[in-house]
């Protein structure tokens, strides 16, 4: 875990880190399953949920001519996040981005992190760092139990975007929340250097 969390933090494209985590997933998929590609009857009734998005992840390196069906699939069995694959697939991700737009109205915390995800990197959608500080922030609101690295995650990234945004007070904030984790995977180095430079600009 901690070798996906360092290159998560240093990486600066956000399409980057998502090619990087679907490769690594892709890569513990293999040691797990038979074939690279198992040849499954897409009509097939027994075919669980968890099954077909596997085939819609899958397919994405091994079977792209066969994403899209594969994918809408999953999504008609209930797992809206296929829209990204089909989005990465095509290049218009503007369903994916309405479906989150549309549950975020509903106040799902998921797709307010998926969102502002999209607004931090500017994918599918126009970049809007303040946007994406406000959804990370809602998030954290009202996140209930997430995973540590989860929230050492968002904390980073708020940190990064509030440098962008020169906020600086925000910067710090958020930056020693990483540093105060100390959970050794790099990642606290990092936000040492931009509650550093943020200490320097407020003092400029």
């Amino acid at each position: 875990m901690s070798f996906l969390r360092v290159f998560s933090f240093s990486l600066g494209s956000h399409v980057t880190k998502y090619i990087l985590i679907s490769a690594l997933f892709t890569f513990s998929l293999i040691s797990n399953a038979g074939t690279l590609w198992p040849e499954l009857d897409i009509n097939n009734p027994d075919l669980s949920k968890n099954t077909v998005m596997l085939q819609c992840q899958k397919s994405l390196m091994y079977a792209p001519r066969q994403l899209e069906k594969w994918c809408e699939k999953a999504y008609d069995m209930g797992v809206y996040g296929a829209l990204l694959f089909i989005g990465h697939h095509t290049g218009d991700g503007s369903r994916y981005v309405n479906e989150l737009k549309r549950r975020v109205l509903k106040n799902e915390n998921l797709a307010i992190r998926r969102l502002a995800w999209l607004y931090d990197g500017g994918l599918f959608v126009e970049e809007d760092l303040k946007e994406a500080a406000r959804l990370y922030e809602l998030f954290l609101t009202q996140a209930e139990e997430p995973y540590p690295i989860l929230l050492r995650s968002i904390h980073y990234d708020l940190a990064k975007i509030y440098t962008k945004l020169e906020d600086w007070p925000n910067v710090i904030i958020n930056a020693q929340y990483v540093i105060d984790q100390k959970l050794d995977d790099g990642s606290d180095t990092l936000a040492k250097t931009l509650k550093e430079n943020a200490v320097a600009a407020m003092n400029n």
